[in-house]
């Protein structure tokens, strides 16, 4: 089992990669929902809105709690379109600050608050990449791409040693693995084609 200070940093390198990259941004307020709709099967064209929904749904997700992105995978379908829907809405007031009436509210009371629809708009994902899918999405909905804070001094030292760490071992395991590999026949223990002493047939 993983020592703790191991299981912390594995956290902490994915706590990173998911507020950066492809799909980190901060979508306006008057965005709230996002719906996919395409095949389960990446061939005929959908592979484009697989790699999407594993690559950038999460990030969209995680940088924006509030907005509600259902997915549609259709199994029975080899064909048919790839869409990714964009729901827009009136913006809603300031958010007052939570509580102790509003922490103890009913769930219908927040469902009756729950944004309508105002304006669709469907983004085509078929036969298209990932970076270009986002693309779009951001000139449409005029997103704010998410900045990752200046890391600490420390923390970059550390990304460093545990990089040449890691290379230390490949190159020590692949060194270990060449040592152990059995000699081939007409070579000699350090890999070098050599003669090979055939026997005496006649005397």
């Amino acid at each position: 089992m993983p020592s703790p200070v191991a299981r912390f940093r594995w956290l902490r390198a994915k706590l990173h990669s998911i507020r950066n990259g492809t799909g980190a941004v901060i979508l306006p307020p008057n965005i709230h929902k996002l719906s996919m709709d395409f095949n389960y099967r990446g061939n005929n064209g959908h592979i484009g809105a697989a790699t999407f929904l594993r690559e950038c749904l999460p990030r969209l997700k995680f940088h924006n709690p509030d907005v509600e992105m259902p997915v549609t995978r259709h199994r029975e379908l080899t064909t048919g379109p790839a869409t990714l829907t964009i729901h827009f809405c009136d913006p809603p007031p300031p958010r007052p600050k939570p509580s102790l009436l509003s922490l103890t509210a009913k769930p219908a009371a927040a469902a009756a608050k729950a944004p309508t629809t105002t304006e669709t708009m469907d983004i085509n994902l078929l036969n298209r990449f990932v970076d270009d899918i986002m693309a779009e999405l951001v000139d449409k909905t005029a997103a704010t791409p998410y900045k990752e804070p200046p890391r600490r001094a420390e923390l970059t030292d550390e990304a460093d040693h545990l990089e040449k760490r890691r290379e230390t071992k490949l190159r020590e395991k692949y060194v270990t693995r060449r040592k152990n590999r059995p000699s081939r026949p007409g070579k000699d223990a350090h890999g070098r084609a050599g003669c090979v002493s055939l026997p005496r047939l006649y005397s």
